[in-house]
C-alpha cells in the first residue's frame, strides 16, 4: 500500500461521514446557550433571564441612574474589579444616562467563508434579515445593546435611524458600541434613546460579521459579561458585575449622604477642606450621624442606620 493510500485510509476511519460532520452544527451559531451563559455569570445567585443572563431588579437600576461614575468606580476599584471603567466617547445626548443589563454581541472582519456558514445556519436557526438585525431582535425593556466591533469607524456603522427606533422600542434605553453609528441627526430625535460610541459616520456597514450574542466581549479596557449591568454617563461607561449592583448603589447612596454633610460644614466653617477630606474623626463620625436626625435624612435613608456604621467602621478612605 502506498503512502498515500495509507493517509487517505486512516483520514476514512478517523472522520466521520460528511453527512454526519454537516449535521454537528450548533443549534443556533451564534447565540451563545442558557447554560453557556450561566456558567459565565455563576457568582449571581437571582434570578435570571429566559436567555440566562442574571435579572437584575428594575428598583436598583433605577436608583443606579443616580450614582456617580466616580462613586460606582471607586468600590470596584476596591473590590479588585480594576478594568471597569472606559472613557473616550461621543455620545448623542450628554445629560441623559444609560443603565440596564447588558446584551452583548461580537463582531468581527469579514472572513467570508464563515460569514457565509453563520449567515445560512443564521437563518435556518430562525434569525431574520442581516446579521446586524440579530442582537435586536433579542433585546428586552431594560436591556443596553452592547457591541465589540473592533472600534471600526468606516464601513463600522452597527446602526442607523431605522435600527435604533427597533433597538428604543424593544428595550427603552439605548447603545454602546466600539464602533461607530450613521443617522445620528434622526437618532438623537427618538425620545430616550442614546448612543455611546467612538464616532459619527455616514457610510453603511460592510466588511464584518457578528460572531457571538451573550458572549463575552471586549470594550476597549474592559471585559463585559452578558448580564452585566452599564452605567454609562457623559464621563465614561463603568461595568458592573450583577451580583455587586446592590452593594455599588447602597454604598454610592451613602456617600451622596457624607458629601452633602462634608459641603455643608465646610461652607459653615465648621470644618476644613483638610479634614473632611481624609478619615474622618469620631467627632465627625458621630457630628455625621446627628446632622442625619436634625435634618429629617434618618427617615429617609437607603439602608437603617445600623448597617451605615458598619459602613463606615469598614471604610478606609
Amino acid at each position: 500500500m502506498t503512502r498515500i493510500s495509507s493517509v487517505l485510509l486512516v483520514a476514512a476511519v478517523l472522520l466521520p461521514p460528511v453527512s454526519a460532520r454537516a449535521q454537528s452544527r450548533p443549534a443556533d451559531p451564534v447565540v451563545a446557550s442558557r447554560d453557556y451563559v450561566i456558567y459565565l455569570t455563576a457568582d449571581w445567585k437571582g434570578p435570571r433571564l429566559p436567555d440566562g443572563r442574571p435579572y437584575v431588579a428594575d428598583e436598583w437600576l433605577e436608583r443606579l441612574k443616580k450614582v456617580k461614575v466616580e462613586d460606582a468606580w471607586q468600590l470596584l476599584h476596591e473590590l479588585g474589579y480594576r478594568n471597569q471603567y472606559e472613557g473616550n466617547w461621543k455620545v448623542i445626548h450628554e445629560d441623559r444616562p444609560i443603565v440596564g443589563r447588558a446584551l452583548t454581541a461580537l463582531y468581527m472582519p469579514l472572513r467570508p467563508d464563515l460569514a457565509d456558514r453563520l449567515l445560512a445556519d443564521g437563518h435556518k436557526a430562525g434569525h431574520v434579515g442581516p446579521m446586524n438585525s440579530w442582537p435586536i431582535d433579542k433585546l428586552q425593556k431594560g436591556d443596553v445593546y452592547v457591541a465589540d466591533s473592533f472600534g471600526k469607524i468606516a464601513q463600522g456603522t452597527l446602526i442607523g435611524d431605522k435600527l435604533g427606533n427597533a433597538i428604543f422600542a424593544r428595550s427603552g434605553t439605548g447603545v454602546i458600541f466600539d464602533g461607530a453609528l450613521r443617522d445620528v441627526e434622526t437618532l438623537a430625535e427618538i425620545d430616550g434613546f442614546n448612543a455611546f460610541v467612538r464616532d459619527w459616520h455616514p457610510s453603511f456597514l460592510e466588511e464584518t460579521m457578528l460572531v457571538g450574542i451573550n458572549v463575552p466581549i471586549r470594550l476597549g479596557r474592559v471585559t463585559v459579561l452578558p448580564g452585566d449591568v452599564i452605567l454609562a454617563k457623559k464621563t465614561g461607561v463603568v461595568v458592573i458585575p450583577p451580583a455587586l449592583v446592590e452593594r455599588v448603589v447602597i454604598t454610592a447612596e451613602i456617600v451622596a449622604l457624607r458629601d452633602e454633610f462634608a459641603h455643608e460644614r465646610v461652607r459653615d466653617g465648621v470644618y476644613t477642606s483638610g479634614q473632611v477630606d481624609n478619615r474622618w474623626t469620631e467627632q465627625i463620625e458621630a457630628d455625621f450621624l446627628n446632622w442625619l436626625q436634625q435634618t429629617g435624612r434618618i427617615n429617609r435613608l437607603p439602608v437603617p442606620i445600623g448597617e451605615i456604621q458598619r459602613y463606615l467602621e469598614q471604610r478606609t478612605w
